[in-house]
């Protein structure tokens, strides 16, 4: 960690343990293990020369062994590795004992394709600038391109989507569009519609190009970094210091602060994982959630134009959060008083890298009022200010930076926020004003207008731009250990009484519907405002004096529903079609779209609407599976650079406390004297 003590010492945190030295059967991969695994991966792997380690973190052990591990006891650790091998044109999937210092497991990919390693981007941009083809389709359209391709335009690397096959084989491929910079800063200037390769990252050459009309770039205001675009400044708002704490503890990867316990870790593909979520109450340590973490992202555009209708992107799965991790500063990005913390992550050869410096933040911040009661006949008091702790982390993910955090609050409450942030993709138009709204001006009220022209899938948000509308989908992994590994879970709704002159008099009495799961297919629900309609997980054999089984529940956040069809439930994309899944616990089902959603084809079906079967789930070890949408219908404010748009989940106390852990932090004023 290279927190300077001077730093650590105004902030009053207390931060020990080092970096590089597992205490805890979940602590990430130190460095020296790093070294040490890719020493075994030179010696023992048995693979070509070349390999790409792409994805390697801890092989986590056994649920069962780390609930049982007490501290003193041996530390059995182990790596997961995928190697990519463009020699064999294929990759593997290892599991590295780096207490025995061998290769404990080995499976050939075939097909599947993990996400994209850094170092491939870089193939597919030289294969780019080797092309004469794709240099001379350049010219036809006017450019001048002196030097290299990529010296002229920013060349947009994408992973595929659906499964890229040439000539009845199935390829390891980018596409890559065509941005032009316009002399700007900004990479992300006006594309060139039209245009768009296929670059075979093994034979690391272009083996498809696309060649279709388009509308032709005109000079656009798209430079963020220009102060020209931006406007003039505005007087800087001023505030006190904030995000400082004097209860934030951290050792090693644990964390403590008020009552709340946890440990984190980091990884190239999920980013920030917490374990062992535990909430301090009367003298007893009480476990909450196992493992909680981000289990894929997805973000489908609207428009179906050749150059567009392939963008479903699994940001989580073909890119990695953690491997495209951004430093995060205090004082700026952050407030002044925010912890920052380094991590180790490995490189491409299975080495320790020291490059993701800043990553993991955690901050106070004021959490409004706790409580309060003002009595009107007196004038006594009781009241609370709150405070909550943030921890998270930020991915930048090509043109969208994405902040995922949670959030823990002081009624024993903790949520899940993301805010995205950064640069909607954009379209090149001819049109340069909005066709639907001239449309509505003239056509006047009374009638529905559905847009027909250029901007039928986006708004013109610039002369010449579209902003093409898109969807995100975060899906949370959840797995719950409310006071235990033995749980099971409810739909609880409210629902209306019908009218009744004796029992229902005015008709506006309702009732709390409990519907227990039997079963993980019975679990695949949807959000309903309507019915008030949220999700307790809890311990049937946890009861309270009054006997309330203790719980959390799941309280749903702004959202949206899925635009996948029926005809797609059997597709990875499908996890999006419920907004609230349960599965039983199974080590291996970590990734909502499954653990290789790169290139996968319709008949790929490791993912949750396969893992959501007909296993029971009352009283069993239940993970409970959450999407977050955001439907992005694209407006003029969102260019050039967009404001933040926001999703989060509450997971509150549902019968877990006795009474509220916030009535400890009240003040009371008695009434005032006469």
């Amino acid at each position: 960690m290279k927190i300077p003590l001077l730093t650590l010492s105004l902030l009053g945190i207390w931060l020990t343990g080092s970096i590089n030295a597992a205490t805890h059967p979940l602590d990430p991969l130190s460095s020296e293990e790093m070294e040490r695994l890719k020493s075994v991966l030179t010696t023992e792997a048995q693979l070509p020369e070349g390999v790409i380690y792409s994805w390697v973190q801890l092989q986590e052990p056994p649920k069962e062994k780390v609930l049982a591990w007490k501290e003193g006891e041996p530390l059995p650790r182990s790596a997961f590795v995928v190697g990519i091998s463009p020699k064999e044109k294929l990759s593997h999937e290892l599991i590295v004992d780096l207490d025995a210092g061998k290769v404990s497991s080995r499976k050939v990919l075939k097909n599947l394709q993990p996400f994209l390693a850094a170092s491939e981007f870089e193939i597919a941009t030289n294969a780019v600038d080797a092309s004469e083809e794709v240099r001379d389709l350049l010219k036809k359209r006017g450019y001048e391109i002196p030097g290299k391709i990529s010296e002229r335009f920013y060349l947009d690397p994408y992973a595929p989507g659906f499964e890229p096959v040439i000539e009845g084989k199935p390829v390891r491929a980018i596409r890559v569009l065509f941005a032009d910079q316009q002399g700007g800063a900004n990479l992300y200037g006006a594309y060139i519609e039209g245009l768009m390769v296929v670059v075979d990252i093994f034979e690391q050459k272009v083996i498809h190009v696309v060649d279709a009309p388009g509308a032709k770039a005109r000079p656009v205001p798209h430079d963020i970094f220009s102060r020209e675009v931006l406007g003039p400044p505005k007087p800087a708002l001023t505030a006190g210091r904030a995000g400082d704490s004097s209860a934030l503890k951290i050792t090693g990867n644990h964390v403590r602060w008020a009552d709340w316990d946890f440990r984190y870790s980091f990884n190239l593909r999920e980013g920030l994982v917490l374990h062992q979520i535990a909430h301090h109450d009367a003298g007893a340590v009480r476990p909450i959630v196992y493992r909680a973490s981000i289990s894929e992202m997805l973000v489908p555009y609207v428009e179906v134009a050749p150059q567009w209708q392939w963008r479903e992107f699994f940001d989580q799965g073909e890119y990695g959060l953690g491997l495209n991790s951004t430093e995060m500063r205090a004082g700026k990005e952050l407030p002044a008083g925010a912890t920052v913390v380094d991590v180790i992550l490995p490189d491409e050869e299975g080495g320790p890298t020291e490059d993701y410096t800043g990553r993991v933040f955690f901050y106070e911040r004021d959490g409004g009022t706790l409580l309060m009661h003002k009595q009107w006949t007196d004038g006594a008091r009781v009241y609370a200010r709150s405070r909550e702790l943030v921890v998270g982390f930020v991915s930048t993910l090509g043109n969208y930076d994405y902040i995922f955090q949670w959030v823990f609050r002081l009624d024993g409450a903790f949520a899940f926020e993301s805010e995205l942030h950064g640069l909607i993709l954009n379209k090149t138009v001819d049109a340069d004003h909005c066709l639907i709204c001239a449309a509505q001006a003239q056509g006047g009220p009374g009638k529905t207008y559905i847009p027909e022209g250029e901007d039928r899938f986006g708004t013109v948000v610039a002369p010449g731009v579209l902003g093409v509308h898109h969807q995100h989908w975060i899906n949370l992994r959840m797995d719950f250990d409310v006071d235990g590994p033995v749980n099971a879970i409810k739909e609880c709704e409210t629902r209306a009484l019908p009218f009744d002159a004796v029992t229902n008099p005015q008709g506006r009495a309702f009732v709390a519907a409990h519907t227990i799961f039997a079963k993980e297919k019975d679990a695949a629900r949807d959000l309903s405002v309507a019915d008030n309609r949220s999700w307790v997980v809890y311990n049937p054999a946890s009861k309270s004096p009054l006997g309330h089984p203790a719980g959390y529940e799941i309280v749903p956040g702004p959202n949206t529903s899925t635009m996948m069809p029926a005809s797609r439930a059997e597709e990875n994309v499908s996890f999006t079609r419920h907004h609230f899944w349960a599965t039983r616990f199974a080590a291996q089902e970590m990734h909502a779209a499954g653990t290789y959603p790169n290139q996968a084809g319709a008949d790929y079906h490791e993912h949750l609407a396969f893992f959501a079967g007909d296993e029971g789930i009352y009283k069993e070890d239940v993970v409970a599976w959450y999407n977050l949408g955001f439907n992005h219908v694209t407006k003029p404010e969102d260019y050039p650079i967009m404001p933040a748009g926001k999703v989060s989940v509450t997971f509150a106390p549902k019968g877990f406390f006795i009474k509220s852990p916030a009535l400890g932090y009240a003040t009371i004023e008695e009434a005032p004297a006469e």
